[in-house]
């Protein structure tokens, strides 16, 4: 069976125990722009995303102009590490869905340094539907 190409991840990224649990860090400075990370993900009704232990790790989803749009919520559940990069107000990684290929794509939005933690927005949508505020 060909399962295509491997997909890429930066040789300096690390999952490490942090303050929030896990979180991904870099032993490699990584320049502005530059890839980080491509991950796979799985495509599921937002319905059974509601296990506790699961909600907060899953993206929502907007259907592409090019995809055929499904009923009801959609959320995707992120492979590889893309599930745990924590949350920064000011962030260094961002991430985009590339429907082409079937992605999630996580990139550098300034250098980032040794030892720094990867981190994305979750958007205040995120913290709202938990009733909290954006953290500072």
């Amino acid at each position: 069976m060909n399962q295509g190409a491997a997909l890429y991840i930066h040789p300096g990224v690390k999952v490490r125990p942090c303050a929030w649990g896990y979180g991904v860090f870099t032993d490699a400075f990584i320049k502005a722009g530059d890839l980080i990370e491509e991950c796979h993900y799985v495509k599921l009704p937002r319905a059974h995303s509601q296990n506790p232990q699961l909600q907060d790790y899953v993206f929502q989803l907007q259907w592409a102009a090019n995809e055929a749009p499904r009923e009801g919520e959609w959320v995707a559940l992120v492979l590889g590490y893309g599930m745990i990069y924590n949350h920064a107000r000011e962030p260094n990684t961002a991430y985009h869905r590339e429907v082409a290929r079937d992605l999630f794509c996580y990139h550098a939005l300034r250098d980032i340094h040794p030892g720094e933690q990867l981190c994305i927005s979750y958007g205040e949508d995120w913290w709202m539907s938990r009733e909290q505020g954006v953290p500072a």
